[in-house]
């Protein structure tokens, strides 16, 4: 019985060495997010885990901790700087403070497609990106999304840019966002997603722009009634580790981390895709009048050239030419 032990383990160490991952003792990473449990950014961040812990053998686990419950997005990023969390997700809005050229990801009609996103994160441009957080003590692994995001309303629907005029609207803090608003006439507000809910119940902000899955997540069909699917601008989600901390380990189990990081990043976009027309029926189902189409040319020529233009003071035109030349 025990020489059946210990050829098993002999196998076992036989097989770890083969891969080039040699195992002392299992390295456990905390990746924390601020996605609820039902959100695709959890459910392929526990496939992310799944595929590490299997891909090293068990030289690594992943802990996945959903809904900020180590904390809001800013104090997570902190962590994970300075090394008391090992890894996060969280829009992209949120590391433009560290690397300025971020903020182009946010640029209303940047993308023509998300194919054309897709392309541009998972290659050159988006690794020039990560490489900018590099100095900030973040790896970039991969490149989630929040996604598209979209207007809704309380008291009537976006069709023109006129019907935008006067909204009081909650934004993210990204500047390119808060001045297409007051290009189009609106109030933009930026608050924190938590605060969002009471402040559309109360009449603070008339409406909000988000990716339809967080609208239907937080339950803002209760408080607006119409939906515009605008896909006015889009979300990207870095994937962030402790630089030192992944600096620190073997090269097989960096090689690990980042094609699984990969992996359920492309799976994300695909459990999105697939989610969309599910979540439209359900938020019709609960009293929503959504627009699926409407003509975007309109809103397009008001903001586009102004914010770009905003955008290239700051940070240059080299990034938007690489970006815009994406095939």
């Amino acid at each position: 019985m025990k020489r059946k032990t210990f050829l098993a383990a002999l196998g076992a160490g036989t097989l770890l060495a083969a891969t080039g991952v040699v195992r002392a003792q299992t390295i456990r990473l905390r990746l924390a997010h601020a996605g609820a449990e039902t959100a695709s950014q959890h459910l392929a961040a526990l496939e992310f885990a799944r595929l590490v812990k299997e891909r090293s053998q068990g030289a690594l686990e992943l802990q996945v901790y959903p809904s900020s419950q180590l904390g809001n997005d800013g104090t997570v990023i902190g962590g994970v700087r300075g090394g008391t969390i090992d890894m996060t997700m969280a829009g992209s809005v949120n590391f433009a403070g560290l690397a300025p050229r971020i903020g182009a990801l946010d640029l209303p009609f940047l993308f023509r497609s998300p194919e054309h996103a897709y392309k541009t994160l998972d290659g050159t441009v988006g690794a020039q990106l990560t490489k900018e957080l590099e100095g900030h003590g973040l790896k970039g692994l991969s490149w989630f999304q929040v996604g598209f995001r979209c207007i809704t309303t309380k008291s009537r629907a976006v069709r023109t840019p006129d019907d935008v005029k006067g909204l009081k609207i909650r934004t993210t803090p990204n500047p390119s966002h808060i001045l297409a608003f007051k290009l189009l006439g609106a109030n933009p507000v930026p608050m924190p997603l938590g605060e969002l809910y009471q402040a559309l119940e109360s009449g603070a902000v008339d409406a909000q722009e988000h990716p339809i899955s967080i609208t239907h997540s937080a339950k803002f069909f209760e408080v607006q009634k119409h939906l515009t699917m605008s896909r006015h601008a889009y979300t990207a989600m870095p994937v962030v580790m402790n630089k030192a901390k992944f600096d620190g380990l073997a090269p097989p189990l960096q090689k690990v981390l980042l094609e699984s990081a990969l992996q359920a990043a492309r799976l994300q976009r695909e459990m999105d895709t697939k989610d969309e027309a599910r979540i439209i029926a359900d938020l019709r189902s609960k009293g929503m009048q959504v627009l699926e189409s409407y003509d975007a040319a309109p809103f397009r020529k008001l903001v586009e050239g102004e914010t770009r233009k905003a955008f290239v003071e700051k940070n240059g035109g080299e990034l938007l030419a690489a970006i815009d030349a994406v095939a």
